[in-house]
């Protein structure tokens, strides 16, 4: 698992624009190749995105300083990325899980509504996919997701983003107290705080500040 602590061995830096993270470029070739021996090794087979260009509203790309949740410019909606041989690092780092091959035909973006990602530095140390979606399609994409399971044993639960800001967030998780037939419970950004405190409060005070600001970095 990737330190979270290190955002330069997670292949990131934080950006100028509003401190989002963006992919670092002395490391993206190093964690392309990576992520190619981790799909090989998984036995999946990467996908076309065809005329899915989902990511395209809901990824933030600092570059272009386009926020998450809104259209990029240079996005021919249904069709693909106007600027695809000159689009920014960001673009060429990501694959969601589809793309991947992680997942089935089922779950393509464009037609489920959300798509999933292994992007999230601090996600991937608690165990959890980053979901983006967007406000009306949120119950959906809880709904769906409470009944899925992948099979990758260090992956316990899902990180939904479907707003710009990060308290526009659920998580659903094993740990979580949870409905039967259900494999995840959940709980809101909010309800997330309230949990933890009792945790975070016991720690030394630097400890405690130095994992609030990373969180704040890394979400």
């Amino acid at each position: 698992m990737k330190d979270i602590y290190n955002l330069k061995k997670a292949g990131y830096r934080v950006s100028n624009f509003k401190g989002i993270l963006e992919t670092d470029p002395e490391t993206f070739e190093k964690n392309k190749e990576d992520r190619d021996k981790f799909i090989k090794k998984m036995g999946w087979k990467k996908r076309e995105c065809g005329s899915c260009n989902l990511c395209c509203k809901l990824v933030p790309v600092p570059a272009l300083k386009k926020d998450s949740h809104e259209w990029c410019k240079n996005c021919n909606i249904g069709v693909g990325c106007k600027i695809y041989k000159e689009r920014p690092l960001d673009c060429q780092a990501f694959s969601c899980a589809y793309a991947m091959g992680m997942t089935t035909e089922s779950f393509k973006p464009d037609k489920v509504g959300f798509y999933m990602a292994m992007d999230s530095p601090n996600d991937m140390m608690l165990g959890m996919f980053k979901v983006y979606t967007e406000k009306h399609r949120l119950a959906n994409t809880i709904r769906f997701l409470k009944k899925v399971r992948f099979g990758i044993p260090t992956m316990k639960g899902f990180h939904i983003s479907y707003g710009p800001s990060k308290e526009e967030s659920y998580f659903l998780h094993e740990e979580y107290e949870k409905e039967p037939g259900e494999y995840y419970g959940m709980k809101s950004f909010k309800q997330l705080e309230e949990w933890i405190k009792p945790e975070m409060d016991r720690l030394p005070p630097d400890l405690k500040e130095k994992l609030i600001k990373r969180a704040k970095e890394t979400w």
